[in-house]
């Protein structure tokens, strides 16, 4: 009997995902997800007590995320709804950083934030 490991995937009942950093596979929560930031074709995945980086893009992840825990907010940013401390019209913030909202995505984002709250 053959088990299959697919790399990042994960199913709608499950409340977490693998990723592949250091040459090995690490278990993230999704609730310990502050923001994920793309740096071209890898991501800084920025969680509540450290960093993970992982060779992936932030497309193929935001695919993995629940949809109705996190929000795309810029083409280079993923945030967690439940991490958001404040926002503005331009930026979320969230542990002191700054995540920036772009002008396309700005009207979606605000429109979701301000219905959530």
């Amino acid at each position: 009997m053959k088990e299959d490991y697919t790399e990042g995937i994960t199913s709608e009942k499950s409340n977490f995902i693998f990723v592949r950093s250091d040459r090995k596979m690490i278990k993230i929560n999704f609730c310990d997800i502050n923001y994920i930031e793309s740096l071209s074709d890898y991501i800084k995945i920025h969680l509540t007590d450290k960093t993970i980086i992982t060779r992936e893009t932030i497309s193929n992840i935001e695919v993995m995320l629940p949809q109705k825990d996190f929000i795309r907010t810029h083409r280079s940013f993923i945030v967690s709804l439940a991490s958001i401390e404040s926002f503005t019209n331009e930026y979320i913030e969230i542990n002191g950083s700054e995540i920036p909202i772009s002008r396309s995505y700005k009207n979606a984002v605000l429109q979701r934030l301000e219905n959530k709250y």
